[in-house]
């Protein structure tokens, strides 16, 4: 999947780094840098006994709340596009949020082995995992990120209910969770503008639903085969972000039905492996940080593919959100193989390769 993004970033990027910066290699090149830092990530955490983010989680978590703090301080943050989520660090810029999301999925699948024989209490159960999971989510929607936000709130849903918490008091937080998420919409201008711009593009066709609807325009371009790979059209300054957020759309356009299928099948197999390796865990070790550390990397990186992708399709509301090892992006990529290298090594230990004496 990396390698197959580094050939749509080159196809979807050339003409505009050209346009952009005189060198149409220029994207292309940094994303094999980072393509090269990320498998080198991989190996790294892949060769850390996956116990040990269990005691180094409450360090985590506490590291990634003031980086987060950090990215609010003019000079440290970088401002693109309205949303302040980057650290300038002089030679690069860094994404805290990418990292947010593992930390926490870390956190919560922490919190709830240690609450495992209190989940039938909502104050233990419920409030004990997710409480200080609470100010770094905060944090998020003050860059603001809400995509993130919402994304490590379902994972976190999904594993408590995976965990055994009941559904009263689940269904209950989502009510709530809802009903936040509706203020925020309807307090924030630009988020209820892109929720109007969801429920009808073809009302600002030239300003907040340009994006979507040239996006759909080049899916319905790419037919059953696509247009030929590098021949899509979308992404000669019709498509913004085409080599970013909206990377699906060039897939389309250029591979047709064919491609964006291979693409969707390539996602359901990743989240398969993955809760297959996280289930083995358990029933094969009693491994229950393992079972639950490896489901929310597994569903954080699958769903926030599925969510990109209907995005792109025009079926969500636009979010920020990067396709998994296929879009542009350093920090998304170094840190989704670092994610990957964690569920290698709960993998290792199903097989024994770590902790001989199990």
């Amino acid at each position: 999947m990396v390698l197959f993004g580094l050939l749509m970033v080159y196809s979807a990027s050339f003409i505009f780094a050209e346009e952009r910066t005189g060198d149409g290699f220029a994207f292309i090149r940094k994303q094999f840098v980072y393509a090269l830092l990320g498998f080198g990530a991989f190996f790294i955490s892949s060769r850390v006994p996956h116990q040990k983010w269990y005691e180094w989680a409450p360090v985590a978590l506490f590291t990634i709340i003031g980086m987060l703090i950090f990215v609010m301080i003019p000079g440290v943050g970088v401002r693109v596009g309205g949303a302040q989520r980057w650290m300038n660090l002089g030679f690069v810029r860094f994404q805290p949020a990418e990292l947010a999301k593992l930390v926490g999925v870390m956190f919560v699948a922490r919190q709830l082995v240690r609450h495992q024989r209190e989940l039938h209490d909502f104050r233990k159960g419920v409030i004990g995992p997710v409480a200080l999971l609470l100010p770094m989510m905060g944090l998020l929607l003050l860059q603001p990120d809400f995509g993130s936000t919402a994304l490590l709130a379902g994972t976190t849903f999904i594993l408590m209910f995976i965990a055994g918490v009941r559904p009263l008091f689940l269904f209950g937080g989502l009510f709530a969770a809802i009903s936040a998420a509706t203020a925020l919409i309807m307090t924030s201008p630009y988020r209820l503008a892109r929720v109007m711009t969801f429920i009808d593009p073809w009302r600002d066709p030239s300003g907040k639903g340009f994006q979507v609807i040239q996006s759909m325009l080049g899916l319905h371009n790419g037919s059953l085969f696509g247009q030929g790979l590098g021949n899509g059209k979308e992404k000669l300054f019709f498509l913004p972000e085409a080599h970013n957020d909206f990377i699906f759309a060039v897939i389309g356009e250029e591979l047709g039905f064919i491609g964006v299928a291979g693409v969707i099948l390539a996602y359901i197999l990743f989240i398969y492996r993955g809760l297959k390796i996280s289930w083995l865990s358990l029933h094969q070790r009693n491994d229950r940080f393992g079972f639950y550390f490896g489901c929310g990397i597994s569903l954080i990186l699958g769903l926030q593919a599925f969510i990109n992708m209907a995005v792109v399709m025009g079926l969500l509301p636009t979010k920020g959100l990067t396709l998994p090892f296929i879009s542009y992006g350093g920090s998304a990529l170094v840190l989704n193989l670092f994610s990957i290298g964690i569920l290698y090594s709960i993998s290792k230990a199903n097989q024994g390769s770590f902790y001989e004496s199990d």
